[in-house]
């Protein structure tokens, strides 16, 4: 008896030690529906939306018909994004996202704000003499904000993060505002540390 309990527990402990075991590293796509998610609001929910976001603009009237009405591509100058949650988000990814959906549509040219478009733009205005080179005036901007709202009631919380864009024109009239809003929900006491 006291054999066969010995054999038990080791076959138990054998069992949990391997339930337990960590596994190995694999390749997933980034972002993918394997990829890890918590209660909150991850980089890809972002990604997505400013995709999203950004096909829906190009969709827009002002964007759509201005090459027909002008002769040429519209130019947009993609701006900030301004986070106003308690969320770190790697705004530059979601930037970046921006900006491929735009270049890749074939629709619009972007304005480079980077520091050397910036510099190099300064030195073909002293170099031809002008006070200003018009090369780097856009069309449109972009801006954007993320918004947070939490709700809590009976044991249960939720976060909802609202991506907003707009597209002003050169008169600064707003053509496009578009929001996109992504929530999760779960027990609260899994969602302290959000």
């Amino acid at each position: 008896m006291k054999m066969m309990t010995t054999l038990l527990l080791c076959l138990c402990t054998g069992l949990i030690l391997t339930g337990c075991a960590s596994q190995p590293p694999r390749r997933i796509v980034a972002g993918g529906n394997e990829a890890l998610t918590t209660m909150g609001v991850d980089l890809q929910d972002f990604k997505n939306a400013a995709s999203q976001l950004t096909q829906a603009m190009l969709n827009n009237r002002a964007l759509a018909t201005f090459e027909q009405q002008n002769g040429r591509m519209p130019v947009v100058n993609v701006g900030s994004i301004v986070n106003k949650t308690d969320l770190s988000i790697d705004l530059a990814q979601v930037a970046g996202r921006i900006n491929e959906d735009l270049l890749n549509s074939g629709l619009v040219e972007i304005v480079a704000n980077d520091a050397g478009a910036i510099a190099a733009s300064k030195e073909d205005a002293f170099m031809n003499n002008t006070a200003v080179n018009r090369d780097d005036q856009a069309d449109f901007y972009m801006e954007g904000t993320i918004n947070l709202l939490t709700a809590q009631y009976d044991g249960v919380a939720e976060k909802t993060y609202t991506f907003q864009i707009r597209l002003n024109n050169r008169q600064r009239r707003t053509v496009f505002q578009k929001s996109i809003d992504m929530a999760k929900q779960g027990d609260k006491s899994a969602a302290i540390g959000w």
